[in-house]
């Protein structure tokens, strides 16, 4: 039997070992070392009792789940219908986190994991590389008497350190998701997703770009530490958001004792009469303190957890590297960036969502008059924003530098007897380009080198042109202004065929696909103070409408974010950027002293807005929550108007005002 003193130094050296691995090894539930961890097919991590816990809240007080999601990044780890008791054995061990608790020597006490589903409790001695559960002895032995798991490699849970390339080797991230016996042997690019050879020869044998993994499995070891230096990113983000908070509160708590002692001040003047008000200013901040307090506790552990399930990725990543393949790095890799672009789009959430705020005293003007006033109007204490605390940059891609590098630039001026006035470019589903000149006005179809492949002549100006790419073949909308109209033309065998006109409520410039049947349209009311944004069918029918202010002329310029729920409107010698969500609230406006006379807008594959300066020949790069992060106006001589990103979200096409069109790429500068 163990002595009291023995027990005790044992507890220290558990605290101990904890206390190391602390921040790297926590369940993002419990904050405390993993026990018995489980893992999400989202690839977050949580204890076997802490995902129970969360199973129960899920279920409430019925006996069975329907559907599960993730506690932290809310995607669904399950659907269908199962026991509430039974559901936490379908997620398998974390078998990763497991090995690195154990070389770390963290002590490990594992339950047989088939015993503890029949409600019994045996020690585990083994572990199932294919299924990822421990097993007891006696389980042990019934698991390889299955004439169908004959071929499950067993271990035992002491050896788990040191057999980490026979764990990755079975491990089902590595197998095929829809024949799982299957491993993966190859990538599709285009659907972004990972193949057995079955899949491959089924549903993706056509597909243009599919990788065999073992053949063409890239270099990852900057892909590596690009995913390092993204999770450091997002985690010194929660962090900051974190300080803020606190800051906050701080500031909060200062402001009521700043109030009180100037309520004080003022009651030797006039005692009795701001004895009352003293009394309240104290109350109600105090109040408004515990609120904000508890808000920012729960926000603060969000954020904290979050922080811990990015360092869970990063120990596992770290480990896996060490013992994967190629292959499995990849497809490892790939599945966390998910994870991170995840994690991200919830801190887009929260920073928008946080407001940094103060308390205001307005003081009564007739204080001098205060035996005529009532001493519950005397003052009134209140919660405003603070608009000189700094705001935390929260782009997920933070470029250092960035230049422009040109790729194709096309001289087009003087093809026609006006001044061409080139308004906006496009790109088709085909790499083609579809090119406005206002001026002389003009439809061009170009190919991918800007070469001319046929053109289509209006009656009248227009302006804007997008695709309607969801359909069997391309479909280009063009705004025609001062008809108050938009045209329709089908693109196919190198041709602009017209196929219909719809006509809008007011004057149409600004035009974006909403999706295969529906187009955003947007302008001046008619007063060029303010401006509309709706939404219509292609049957001229319309769904939603919106207007806001604005100054300036007549020309404004729309783009979708890839998820369509943020909306981004230009409006020219406004020198204003507008961001709405579909519901029409207004989530910012971006003005800059450098954003003359604003242009075209688009967005890249990170969700960042690049919106264009005509006047200074720059390009403003912004987080999706409206934060600049850069100014780009390298290599842009000429005068930009409209910017469209391609397909692959890393190259843009501009159109310059009298010359053309010209595809440029991003390049991050070093150092």
């Amino acid at each position: 039997m163990a002595t009291a003193s023995e027990d005790l130094t044992a507890s220290d050296e558990l605290q101990e070992s904890e206390a190391t691995l602390s921040d790297d090894l926590n369940c993002p539930l419990c904050m405390r070392i993993f026990r018995s961890p489980r893992r999400l097919p989202c690839l977050h991590s949580f204890c076997h009792d802490c995902l129970q816990s969360h199973i129960y809240s899920v279920a409430t007080m019925k006996d069975s789940v329907q559907e599960l999601c993730c506690p932290l990044c809310a995607n669904v780890a399950f659907t269908g219908e199962f026991s509430k008791d039974k559901l936490v054995h379908l997620f398998p061990l974390n078998t990763l986190m497991l090995s690195v608790l154990m070389k770390s020597k963290v002590k490990v006490d594992l339950v047989c994991n088939a015993c503890q589903a029949q409600d019994v409790v045996s020690p585990a001695e083994n572990l199932c590389t294919v299924c990822e559960e421990v097993l007891c002895l006696q389980c042990s032995k019934m698991h390889g008497m299955s004439r169908l798991l004959t071929n499950h490699t067993i271990l035992k849970i002491e050896d788990l350190p040191s057999k980490q390339q026979t764990v990755l080797q079975n491990n089902e991230m590595f197998r095929c998701t829809e024949h799982g016996s299957l491993p993966v042997e190859y990538y599709c690019k285009d659907h972004e997703t990972q193949l057995c050879a079955k899949c491959f020869v089924d549903d993706h044998a056509s597909c243009p770009e599919v990788i065999k993994l073992a053949n063409k499995t890239p270099d990852l070891s900057e892909a590596l530490n690009q995913m390092k230096e993204q999770m450091k990113i997002l985690e010194d983000h929660l962090k900051r958001f974190a300080a803020i908070n606190v800051l906050n509160l701080s500031k909060l708590e200062s402001a009521v004792n700043d109030l009180t002692i100037e309520i004080r001040t003022l009651k030797k003047i006039i005692n009795n009469a701001l004895d009352d008000l003293e009394r309240r200013v104290i109350e109600e901040g105090n109040k408004i303190v515990y609120d904000e307090k508890k808000r920012i506790e729960k926000t603060n552990q969000r954020c904290q957890s979050r922080v811990t399930a990015i360092r869970n990725s990063n120990v596992a990543l770290e480990s896996a590297s060490k013992y994967a393949t190629q292959n499995q790095m990849f497809l490892f890799i790939k599945k966390i960036t998910n994870q991170c672009f995840m994690t991200k789009r919830h801190n887009d959430d929260m920073f928008s969502k946080n407001d940094f705020v103060t308390l205001q005293l307005d003081i009564n003007p007739q204080l001098n008059y205060i035996t005529n006033i009532p001493r519950g109007e005397m003052g009134m204490l209140r919660m405003k924003k603070n608009d000189e605390i700094p705001v935390v940059p929260d782009g997920f891609k933070l470029l250092k530098e960035c230049i422009t590098e040109r790729v194709n630039v096309k001289d087009m001026k003087g093809l026609k007897n006006k001044t061409p006035w080139y308004s906006k470019v496009t790109i088709t589903s085909n790499e083609q380009l579809l090119l406005v000149d206002c001026e002389n006005r003009i439809l061009y179809l170009l190919d991918s080198l800007c070469n001319i492949v046929c053109s289509h002549i209006f009656l009248d100006q227009p302006f804007d042109v997008c695709i309607l790419s969801e359909y069997s073949e391309d479909v280009a909308a063009v705004s025609l202004p001062r008809t108050k109209s938009v045209h329709l033309f089908s693109l196919k065998d190198n041709s602009i065929a017209y196929v219909k006109q719809i006509q809008t409520k007011y004057r149409c410039y600004g035009i974006a696909a909403y999706n295969h049947d529906e187009l955003i349209v947007s302008g001046p009311c008619g007063d060029n103070k303010t401006y509309y944004w709706s939404v219509i069918t292609l049957d001229g029918k319309e769904k939603s409408y919106h207007e806001f202010a604005g100054a300036g002329t007549n020309q404004t310029y729309v783009a979708l974010n890839a998820f369509k729920s943020r909306l981004y409107i230009s409006v020219w010698k406004d020198d204003s950027l507008h961001c709405f969500g579909l519901n029409g609230v207004k989530q910012f406006t971006f003005t800059h002293l450098d954003l003359k006379e604003s242009q075209g807008v688009s967005v890249d594959r990170d969700d960042n807005v690049y919106v264009v300066g005509y006047r200074f020949h720059n390009i403003f790069q912004l987080s999706p929550s409206g934060l600049l992060i850069q100014i780009i106006v390298s290599e842009i001589e000429k005068d930009p108007m409209g910017i469209c990103f391609d397909k692959r979200g890393d190259r843009f096409v501009l159109s310059h005002h009298r010359t053309g069109p010209g595809f440029y790429r991003l390049v991050l500068k070093n150092g």
